[in-house]
């Protein structure tokens, strides 16, 4: 019986741990499908549209300090460069992200998925 209710206990913070990122890659997706967030050719993503709502730029933020710290600790275990793990997972997260996401080249200039 102890082990059972553990078991719930565990399970129960796994999911309050979890939900704040869910929640947060909902929110991303909704804003990368009206085009108020772009991914980048570096694996960040930026605002796109002027007059974004504050909750947008402060998912830029917060989205940006997770691949960061992502990208860095990839590209010390692997010994290269942080923007080449960058680039590498730019092009995942471009095939996964939602129809009407757009992605700024290194030229500056967008494309819609």
């Amino acid at each position: 019986m102890a082990k059972l209710i553990f078991g719930a206990a565990l399970a129960a913070i796994v999911l309050l741990i979890a939900a704040p990122q869910a929640t947060a890659a909902s929110k991303l997706d909704q804003y990368r499908a009206q085009g108020i967030i772009a991914e980048r050719y570096d694996g960040l993503v930026e605002i796109r549209a002027g007059g974004a709502p504050a909750e947008a730029r402060s998912l830029v933020d917060e989205v940006n300090a997770r691949r960061r710290g992502l990208y860095s600790k990839r590209a010390a275990s692997q010994g290269v460069p942080v923007e080449e793990v960058g680039k590498v997972y730019a092009s995942e997260i471009l095939g996964k992200a939602p129809a009407g996401t757009y992605f700024r080249k290194p030229d500056g200039s967008y494309v819609r998925k």
